[in-house]
């Protein structure tokens, strides 16, 4: 439904890109559990990630953050399932298991990135949205983030039922599915 940038797994206050302390960048994902279970979204991470790799600096830890003990074990679960998928002993995964503790938003030029290639398209969104945080937690810059970008399961026809919904206007809407569907 949602998605943010921020930082999350530390314990330093405010952190910030430049301030991170021992927190992670990370992505904060709402969903609708009647629409993707929690595993799901598990899964779509494990086969994207080879999990004996990663490490380095703490800002750009590869992790997967719970938010509570049902999302840890299934977290725990799929691990250990993928190193054996990938011949990977559990001693040299290097993807954590750890709790999310404080969620804080990146600084509004990290969010909905890939938007920034869209002038346009950003310039209406910032004017609806003129509050960063209100344009971090938008379902519709969500979406349309999604649909313009490298996402997993981009169906162009679903963009098409779902943008008059949007409010855009009719020649930026046609100009979001134009380059959609290049993509």
């Amino acid at each position: 439904m949602r998605t943010r940038a921020g930082y999350c797994g530390g314990t330093s206050p405010s952190p910030s890109y430049t301030a991170i302390g021992d927190h992670t960048e990370a992505v904060s994902i709402d969903f609708d559990p009647e629409v993707i279970h929690y595993e799901d979204l598990l899964k779509y991470f494990w086969n994207a990630h080879h999990c004996g790799s990663g490490g380095g600096m703490r800002q750009y830890m590869i992790a997967v953050f719970y938010h509570n003990e049902g999302q840890q074990i299934m977290a725990e679960r799929q691990r250990v399932k993928q190193a054996a998928k990938q011949g990977v002993p559990l001693e040299n995964v290097r993807t954590p298991v750890i709790p999310v503790g404080t969620f804080t938003y990146a600084e509004a030029y990290h969010q909905k990135y890939l938007l920034t290639r869209h002038s346009k398209l950003r310039t209406f969104l910032e004017q609806t949205y003129p509050d960063a945080r209100e344009l971090a937690d938008s379902t519709v810059a969500t979406r349309l983030n999604a649909f313009l970008g490298w996402g997993f399961d981009r169906d162009i026809r679903v963009l098409a039922r779902e943008i008059g919904g949007y409010g855009l206007p009719a020649d930026l809407a046609s100009e979001v599915l134009a380059e959609a569907r290049k993509r």
